[in-house]
């Protein structure tokens, strides 16, 4: 601020009460002591403040106190704040050029056109500044105290804000002039010590219980799903070969902005710099693999990202449980190399893009951008666990070998060399477990 005037903020327990007539604080002392002992009407009304030069009374007197509010007022205060004051008389009409009026943080100058002459206004300033507005008949400066080089000084324990109005007509040919220079000192002047009040009370405060749902603070979120789009419990795991579901989601975007990913892998560790490691999404949001598998991008809203990856599990690696990282951010909804969602058409043998121009998708198989990526923040989801064996059901097999054997193994028809020897071993076998009555052998192969 401009104006570095000293303030006291000073407080009176007084419950105050404006006149509904308008009175001032102008009345006779007389009157102003009849009000304050009326039974009827104890409460005061009191001016917003009052300015002086000297201090007048002690601060003390002004200190916050407990009472009832309507304690007398004390006699140095009373001589403060209803003071007796003259009728004002109205400033009489006078001749003066050169009129300045202050407020609170600028100062006012008017002058009359008339002491210029026929001379050029550009030649009239106040310090540094030229004119502000003009009329027919006058010239006005508005400016705060701050500008046009105006000098802040304490004089005579007032605040002065001081400048000067100076006229440099323009040097004419000849031996005449029409204008006179001039130079004219013009100030504002503010009393330091200023005396306000302020109601003051004692609050109640009643205290009651506010239930209010907490929303969490990450700005982006990376979850494993089951296949409805749930989050999976504890107790669920991935099968081997089977697809599992991810959701990468940040807050509420525009309608004109979309969540992208950019990079994903997968470790068997929590660390997102531990090893080994897995691509699944790279250069900015290239389904990598989609090429080998079933895996791709699955359209959602706009601040969501769905996608899904085939199980798998790491060779060599003990453990089942494994760990998504993540690289995202939001961008414009329109797609562009380093912004997209893209995913390998096995068929067509391409890379389609699923928001956008395929375009975009043409530099997954080189290299989406020469600059570095600004994407720094990893977001990592929570651990899963992969089943690691498939649930496969057998079927049995039935060969059936007709025979006319009575008492020995030798069929009626003869078998090469080469199947003698097992054919025999099988239906010795499978003799001695059948019953005598049976005139064929059945073979079962599991």
């Amino acid at each position: 601020m401009c104006v570095n005037m000293l303030y006291l903020p000073l407080l009176l327990l007084l419950p105050l009460l404006p006149s509904t007539e308008g009175r001032r604080a102008s009345q006779p002392p007389a009157q102003v002591m009849r009000r304050l002992h009326r039974r009827n009407a104890p409460y005061l009304d009191l001016p917003m403040f009052v300015d002086s030069r000297q201090p007048l009374v002690q601060k003390e007197h002004f200190s916050p106190v407990k009472g009832t509010g309507q304690e007398p007022l004390p006699g140095p205060l009373r001589e403060v704040l209803l003071p007796a004051r003259p009728s004002a008389t109205p400033p009489s009409a006078s001749g003066v050029s050169v009129k300045t009026s202050c407020e609170r943080r600028k100062m006012r100058v008017q002058v009359e056109r008339g002491v210029l002459g026929s001379g050029d206004v550009s030649g009239l300033k106040l310090g540094t500044c030229s004119v502000t507005t003009s009329t027919k008949d006058h010239l006005y400066f508005e400016y705060d105290f701050c500008m046009c080089g105006t000098k802040r000084t304490i004089i005579d324990n007032q605040v002065a804000y001081t400048n000067t109005l100076r006229y440099d007509p323009p040097m004419l040919q000849g031996p005449i002039r029409r204008s006179v220079p001039f130079t004219l000192p013009v100030a504002c002047y503010f009393n330091r010590y200023q005396y306000s009040y302020k109601i003051g009370y004692t609050p109640k405060v009643q205290l009651r219980k506010v239930f209010k749902q907490m929303m969490n603070g990450a700005k982006f979120i990376l979850t494993p799903r089951n296949a409805q789009w749930e989050r999976l419990s504890p107790s669920d795991q991935y099968v081997l070969g089977k697809p599992m579901y991810f959701e990468a989601e940040a807050l509420p975007t525009a309608h004109d902005e979309r969540l992208y990913v950019h990079s994903c892998y997968a470790t068997p560790e929590r660390s997102h710099t531990s090893t080994p490691q897995f691509p699944v999404v790279t250069n900015f949001g290239c389904m990598v693999e989609s090429k080998d598998s079933r895996s791709r991008f699955i359209p959602h809203k706009n601040n969501v990202v769905r996608f899904s990856v085939d199980a798998f599990l790491f060779k060599g690696v003990t453990g089942q449980q494994l760990y998504m990282h993540c690289t995202m951010s939001v961008s414009s909804s329109v797609p562009s190399p380093i912004t997209k969602s893209c995913n390998y058409d096995t068929k067509a043998k391409r890379w389609v893009e699923l928001f956008g121009p395929d375009s975009v998708c043409t530099c997954c198989d080189s290299n989406c951008s020469s600059a570095a990526s600004t994407v720094t923040q990893i977001i990592s989801s929570k651990s899963w666990k992969i089943e690691p064996k498939a649930k496969l059901t057998t079927t049995k097999r039935k060969v059936v070998y007709n025979t006319t054997t009575t008492t020995t193994t030798t069929t009626t028809t003869q078998p090469t060399a080469a199947q003698q020897p097992e054919t025999t071993r099988e239906v010795t076998k499978r003799k001695r477990m059948s019953t005598p009555e049976k005139t064929a052998v059945t073979v079962v192969a599991k």
